[in-house]
This record gives structure tokens, sequence and C-alpha cells, in this order.
């Protein structure tokens, strides 16, 4: 109970001696900084910042290969890895227990059974979203 009496004390003693009296401005400094400083111009705000990710190069992407990853390592995002997403996707997964505790896998993983079927999945390869079927 002491030590938390003392460590009171201390902070009170510390937020009173540090009082906004004890410090001075230097106008003259502050406008030669910012007349010094660079402008910075955004141009576009509007577009998404996953849409100025550079492309990745289209590679040949099977879909049974995508399947039996997702099917072992999906949890992971190794499938998503693999299709060409956006390069930290497989931390989304894995962090999040393989998307939402699995929810997320499991809904790639019934995707890519029906493009497999249809022996289509070009919507999913280089898809930079989180859920690649939305």
């Amino acid at each position: 109970m002491k030590k938390l009496v003392l460590s009171i004390i201390a902070v009170l003693a510390i937020a009173i001696s540090a009082n906004a009296a004890n410090y001075k401005v230097n106008d003259s400094a502050i406008d030669s900084i910012i007349e010094n400083a660079t402008e910075v111009v955004v141009l576009d705000v509007a577009t998404p910042a996953a849409a100025n990710l550079p492309a990745f190069e289209q590679k040949e992407v099977k879909p049974a290969i995508a399947l039996i990853l997702n099917f072992f390592l999906g949890g992971f995002g190794i499938h998503r890895h693999y299709m060409g997403t956006a390069p930290g996707m497989w931390a989304l997964y894995t962090f999040t227990l393989g998307g939402i505790f699995g929810v997320v896998t499991l809904i790639d993983f019934v995707m890519l059974i029906i493009g497999t079927v249809d022996n289509d999945i070009s919507k999913y390869i280089n898809n930079r979203k989180f859920f690649m079927w939305a």
C-alpha cells in the first residue's frame, strides 16, 4: 500500500512540475521549418491502396493444385499465395485462424471445387481481396 501511495505522489509531483508555463515557443524557428518544408501532393485518394500495387506476372495456376493446397494448408492461406494474391494475405489467414476461424478457408474450398469442376478459376487468380469470391 505504501508503494502505491508513493507512486501516486510521485506522479502528481511530476505532473505539477511539468506545466506549460515552463516551456517557451520560438515562433521564428517554427516559421523557418514551415517555409523549408517539402510540399506533398496526393494525386488520387479515391483509388484503393490495393489497386496501386504492382501486377504480378501471369502464371499457369492449376485448379487441382490450388484445391489440394487449400485442403491441407488453407488455414495459412498458402492456396491464395499459389494463385498470386497480395503478398501479405497469408498473414491475414494465419492471424485470423484460417480466415475468421476457418470459415473463409471453407468457403474458398467450396468455391475452388466449383471452379475445378468448371475448369475456370480465373476470377480467383491475382485476386487481391480477402474474400476472393466477393
